[in-house]
C-alpha cells in the first residue's frame, strides 16, 4: 500500500491552463485571435493558430471562427500528459439560458508558459456536452515552435452569414 502512495506521488500533473473565450461574433481585437495583418476571411474558415514567444518560452494557442449554439457555457483548458499537450474546448446549456435555434461564431485562445522550443504535439479536442456522447478530436499534429508561427485550417466551409452578422469583421 505504502508504494501506491509513493507511485501516485510521482505521477503529480502539471497544473491545467485556462484559456479566454470571446463572447459571440469572436474577439474584436484581431491580436487575440492571432490573425495576421490583411486576414479578411475570418467568416470563411475556422483556423488554429499559434505564436511562440522565445524569450519567455510562451505558446500561445488560438482557434478562431468556432460554430457553436449562440446559447450556453463556453470554456477552455490545457492539460500536459507527458509531451502532449491536450486542448479541450468545452460548450454546455446554461441552466439559466438553455440552448436556443442560432449558430454564432466564437474564438478561443490559450498562452502556455515554459513550453521548451522544438517540436510540440497538441490534440484539440472540442466537448460539445449537449450533442455528443464525448469530446470529439478535432486535430492533432506538431506543432514546431522554432517557425514562431504557424497555423491550420480545421474548417473549410463558410460560416452562414447570420452567424458571423454580429461580428466586427
Amino acid at each position: 500500500m505504502g508504494s501506491l502512495l509513493l507511485l501516485g506521488a510521482c505521477l503529480e500533473a502539471e497544473p491545467t491552463q485556462v484559456g479566454v473565450v470571446s463572447e459571440a461574433g469572436g474577439f474584436v481585437d484581431p491580436e487575440r485571435r492571432l490573425a495576421v495583418e490583411g486576414d479578411e476571411s475570418y467568416c470563411s474558415n475556422e483556423v488554429l493558430r499559434w505564436r511562440y514567444d522565445r524569450s519567455s518560452g510562451a505558446l500561445t494557442i488560438a482557434d478562431s471562427r468556432l460554430l457553436l449554439n449562440c446559447c450556453g457555457q463556453r470554456a477552455m483548458r490545457v492539460e500536459r500528459l507527458d509531451n502532449i499537450y491536450e486542448i479541450t474546448e468545452r460548450d454546455e446549456p446554461d441552466a439559466a439560458n438553455p440552448r436556443c435555434d442560432a449558430v454564432c461564431t466564437f474564438d478561443f485562445t490559450v498562452a502556455i508558459p515554459e513550453v521548451a522550443p522544438g517540436k510540440v504535439y497538441v490534440r484539440l479536442l472540442r466537448d460539445v456536452v449537449d450533442a455528443q456522447g464525448s469530446a470529439e478530436l478535432i486535430w492533432h499534429g506538431e506543432i514546431d515552435v522554432r517557425r514562431s508561427v504557424g497555423q491550420v485550417v480545421l474548417d473549410r466551409d463558410a460560416a452562414p452569414s447570420d452567424a458571423c452578422s454580429g461580428s466586427s469583421r
